[in-house]
């Protein structure tokens, strides 16, 4: 089980997100809806601890995991909301480079390859990848490790629509293995599919939680 506890972040003195708390039972799907900048993406990169919260708790079967750089990797994806790749490498090196960073070796996990279409990519430079196919990179970077829990932010906006639904069958399965996702969408009809439960922000506030975890 994820848990965070009164999570909040302040930019300059601002405050972008006021304390959240929620639980996520293995095997559940909690969505993050709410307009832009309403403090979702914040909420997911304080998760990812791509940022560090000025005050609150992350904990994974009770235990805290902030600093937990072990976990981050080999139990956490997280897909950013623009793919973050490095655009002198080819996809094949910046998939491997991630793989050992995650201290996993051998080659590329061809079952996410093949989800993903990546194979005829790898050689190619990040740099001459258009929009969609960056995102599918940036995907299955968040998948390498077979992570318990997956953080998506706006996963399928840009995405080649082709590759949406393969996608969203992939995570209901994810789901209905034990796995834990946390998916920020604008869709409701994504919501709607993978959630048991929608925390709603607005101006990095809670407004509201929809369904049951």
């Amino acid at each position: 089980m994820l848990e965070a506890r009164r999570l909040c972040k302040s930019y300059g003195g601002r405050q972008v997100l006021e304390p959240v708390s929620f639980l996520l039972p293995s095997g559940q799907c909690l969505g993050l809806a709410g307009s832009n900048g309403s403090g979702k993406s914040t909420l997911l990169r304080l998760l990812a601890q791509i940022e560090g919260p000025d005050s609150g708790d992350i904990l994974f079967e009770g235990r805290s995991v902030l600093g937990d750089r072990q976990f981050l990797r080999r139990q956490i994806g997280y897909a950013p909301q623009s793919a973050e790749l490095a655009r002198e490498l080819t996809v094949r090196q910046q998939l491997t480079l991630w793989q050992r960073a995650c201290g996993l070796t051998g080659p590329l996990p061809e079952d996410i390859l093949e989800l993903l279409g990546l194979e005829p990519l790898l050689r190619r430079p990040i740099r001459a990848l258009s929009g969609g196919m960056a995102q599918r990179v940036s995907i299955a970077m968040a998948l390498l490790p077979r992570p318990r829990i997956l953080l998506m932010d706006e996963a399928t906006a840009g995405l080649d629509r082709d590759y949406v639904p393969r996608l969203l069958d992939w995570l209901e399965e994810f789901l209905a293995g034990g796995g834990s996702l946390v998916w920020c969408s604008h869709h409701q009809a994504e919501l709607d599919r993978l959630c048991g439960a929608v925390l709603r922000l607005e101006d990095g506030r809670l407004l509201s939680q929809d369904g049951t975890a």
